[in-house]
């Protein structure tokens, strides 16, 4: 007991910005023993972020401040009531009139649940693919420029991700708590499933394809539910607003996150367009009829130069790089071979 007492002030000076050195390392360690310590910590900074308002100060009633939240802690579980005593055990550092403003607004504009979640969020640097393993044990790949958030833990309700960019998910089985992945206007909600989502925001095209399982798609665009099986790819348009179904390989999708890249039948200019990304360099394809050729490829492992290469001995494009000094292959322009 004493050992938490201890915690909840260093938290409380840390917050106030009077914590050392060492007592921060002590914290530092703390947090890492134990999720719920983390938790914890979580929690306590909800309630500390509560204490900035969005309304002047002298507008504070501190009185019915103070007796609204005795009225809500009765009601409520004991976990708030031991909010309460430890803001009271760290009076000395925090003073009253921002215990009473920070209670006030966590009660009132965070719900019971919320409090208790911490936002997570995991970015894939330009040039790179990182792999995530999520609260629940499911695994996620995120592509280049792709960006991932979720809670931590996830609601007793539902595992809820949301994702801008390209990823693959290993979601693990789970009936009662679905596994949903919102992104710009779909939702895909699975419960143990292999899926791919490429839905980067400067494309017009939104892709989900099935591996493994089973998935229902949403979007209030399409005004209509979508359920796919394995081997089935849905293909959104958001420029028309269409969107078909289609039978494909679907572990052909996946294989980014080993290096490597398959096309089949796809645009030059969706082509560069994968390239450009995975390398993190600018492609563009100045004649509009040489982008709209289709070709087979694939490319395991090749380095940038190995691709342009072999992708100038299979169509008539020549490439020139217009970088800086710095970094000359930064830029590359392609055309029609003369």
């Amino acid at each position: 007991m004493k050992l938490k007492q201890d915690i909840e002030i260093l938290i409380a000076r840390l917050f106030n910005e009077t914590l050392s050195s060492e007592e921060k390392e002590r914290l530092v360690v703390w947090c890492g023993e134990s999720a719920e310590n983390k938790q914890t910590f979580a929690r306590m900074k909800n309630i500390w972020d509560a204490a900035h308002p969005a309304f002047p100060a002298q507008d504070i009633h501190v009185d019915q401040a103070e007796a609204k939240i005795v009225r809500k802690i009765r009601k409520g579980k004991r976990g708030q009531i031991r909010f309460l005593v430890w803001w009271q055990r760290a009076a000395a550092v925090i003073v009253v009139p921002l215990l009473v403003v920070s209670l006030y607004l966590f009660f009132n504009r965070q719900s019971k649940e919320e409090a208790a979640f911490s936002r997570q969020e995991i970015i894939a640097p330009k040039g790179t693919y990182t792999q995530i393993t999520l609260p629940d044990g499911s695994t996620v790949w995120l592509n280049s420029g792709s960006k991932l958030s979720y809670s931590i833990p996830f609601k007793k309700s539902k595992r809820e991700t949301f994702l801008e960019g390209e990823a693959f998910f290993d979601v693990k089985a789970n009936p009662k708590r679905p596994f949903i992945v919102v992104t710009d206007g779909i939702s895909i909600t699975a419960t143990g499933t292999k899926f791919n989502v490429d839905a980067y925001l400067s494309d017009t095209l939104r892709t989900i394809t099935l591996e493994e399982g089973r998935v229902l798609i949403e979007s209030p665009q399409l005004h209509k539910k979508t359920e796919m099986d394995i081997n089935r790819q849905f293909v959104w348009n958001t420029n028309t607003d269409v969107y078909n179904v289609y039978t494909v390989d679907a572990s052909l999708y996946g294989k980014w996150k080993e290096g490597i890249l398959i096309f089949r039948d796809e645009t030059l200019e969706n082509i560069f367009k994968r390239v450009a990304r995975t390398f993190n360099v600018d492609i563009s394809v100045k004649d509009p009829a040489l982008a709209k050729q289709r070709y087979r490829a694939t490319f395991e492992q090749e380095s940038l130069d190995e691709i342009l290469e072999l992708l100038r001995m299979s169509a008539p494009i020549r490439y020139d790089f217009n970088g800086d000094k710095r970094n000359p292959k930064k830029i590359i322009e392609v055309s029609r071979k003369n």
